[in-house]
């Protein structure tokens, strides 16, 4: 018989919050909400908004553009290589990376020296006038290989 009482007082409350719910949907379903009917001048005023900032959004891709055409493939950091190819024709971007590519090609030298033991710094300098340095000791008969990242 215990076990029976929990279960009834469950069922009561299901049903008193079942009551409720209903309730509120009543009261909800006799509210009115009156909207105020849009105004035409609002609208037209909207649309010029809309306009102007188009019309800013426009000019401001070809500045850029232009900005980026003028600008060495080289000298772009990463978050500009991703600004171009996320926000600018796909023939720009095609075009950067090309650019990229032949750049890397054409600055990838190989150099051999011949040179007695001892302790040497290694300079090697850019185009753009960027240097990298390395310290070698180098021992007789040995083969040392250096890469320069500029």
């Amino acid at each position: 018989m215990a076990s029976g009482r929990p279960a009834r007082r469950t069922c009561g409350i299901a049903q008193r919050t079942a009551g409720l719910a209903q309730e509120v949907l009543e009261r909800a379903k006799r509210r009115k909400v009156s909207w105020p009917e849009p105004v035409e001048e609002d609208s037209e005023r909207l649309n010029a908004a809309f306009a102007s900032v188009v019309e800013f959004m426009s000019r401001t891709t070809k500045e850029c553009e232009k900005y980026y055409s003028y600008v060495p493939a080289s000298r772009c950091q990463e978050n500009e290589i991703k600004h171009i190819c996320r926000y600018h024709s796909r023939q720009a971007a095609e075009n950067l990376l090309q650019t990229l590519e032949q750049e890397a090609r054409k600055a990838s030298k190989d150099l051999y020296i011949e040179v007695s033991p001892g302790t040497y710094s290694v300079t090697a300098t850019s185009e753009d006038m960027v240097k990298q340095t390395h310290m070698v000791d180098v021992n007789a008969g040995q083969s040392i290989d250096l890469t320069f990242s500029i």
